[in-house]
């Protein structure tokens, strides 16, 4: 903030002068309070969500694409189930955001991305929506499965062209879910934005994801520290917001850039986040890779 002093009297101007949405405070595990908590609490929930996950693989064996609402509701109850061995024991979301997803009609969602979390948290208020997905999930044996019927892949890990294949989907009345972002960044800032959400030329659900300050930001943070401090807190705070949907205009359909800074200025409006004037390719993490 500065402060400007002028004869019509005292004025204060706003300026984004600390634009660091990759930035976050250390995770600090190896802790005399901490790591007693891990022994104790973390170390018992990491085993009943690893014997769980093997139960639900065990399931997965007969998922068939013609029983997409059993699978659907089965994966709902197991994310919510895993968010709450991770002491995420109630989310925090109001009756009025909840009656919000059950009447939108939207089929583009775009949601800020600010943790590994945030895929079990939009499973579970999303059953039956898609993800957009990196390719090396699909290599993942536990979810590989569940893939088949829940994402759509990238072509490889950093892009790949996915404008037919999700036009399609939206014809047969998917909702589709997509974090703009590309990467976990801080939960108070919204970076510009991926083309890919917007390329259908459609109205857009936004929600917002805020973990206070348990957010994760990829590459700046270890996960495997970030998540094993997670799963030892006795209780872990998140709370969701649903906004109004964003209706593409005329002049949205000409021009894309101008419909992705129009939906931001939308979205930082209703959600009161900062703006900010990096991308995903900004990252030091995307740095190395491109």
């Amino acid at each position: 903030m500065i402060v400007v002093m002028s004869k019509k009297g005292l004025f204060f101007i706003w300026l984004n002068v600390m634009d660091e949405p990759f930035k976050a405070g250390e995770v600090r595990f190896w802790s005399v309070k901490t790591f007693p908590k891990f022994l104790f609490r973390g170390l018992p929930r990491l085993i009943i969500i690893f014997v769980f996950y093997i139960i639900v693989a065990f399931f997965a064996l007969f998922f068939r694409k013609d029983r997409q609402n059993y699978v659907n509701q089965t994966l709902k109850w197991s994310t919510r189930m895993k968010m709450y061995f991770f002491g995420y024991k109630r989310i925090n979301i109001s009756n009025e955001d909840i009656e919000k997803i059950k009447n939108s009609k939207e089929q583009i969602i775009i949601a800020n991305h600010s943790s590994y979390m945030d895929i079990l948290l939009m499973s579970y208020l999303f059953p039956d929506a898609k993800f957009i997905a990196s390719n090396y999930i699909s290599k993942i044996p536990i979810i590989k499965k569940f893939g088949e019927t829940k994402c759509i892949y990238l072509k490889d890990e950093f892009g790949g062209k996915l404008t037919d294949v999700i036009e399609d989907e939206l014809q047969k009345g998917t909702k589709i879910i997509f974090f703009s972002e590309g990467v976990c960044c801080r939960s108070d800032i919204l970076l510009k934005l991926r083309n890919g959400a917007f390329v259908p030329h459609r109205d857009i659900l936004p929600v917002h994801i805020d973990y206070g300050e348990n957010y994760w930001v990829m590459g700046e943070q270890d996960m495997l520290l970030h998540a094993f401090t997670q799963i030892s807190n006795f209780k872990n705070n998140v709370k969701v917001k649903i906004g109004i949907p964003y209706k593409i205009t005329h002049n949205d359909k000409k021009n894309i850039e101008g419909f992705k800074e129009n939906f931001r200025k939308h979205y930082a409006n209703i959600f009161n986040v900062k703006l900010s004037e990096k991308n995903y390719k900004d990252h030091p993490f995307y740095k190395l890779k491109l």
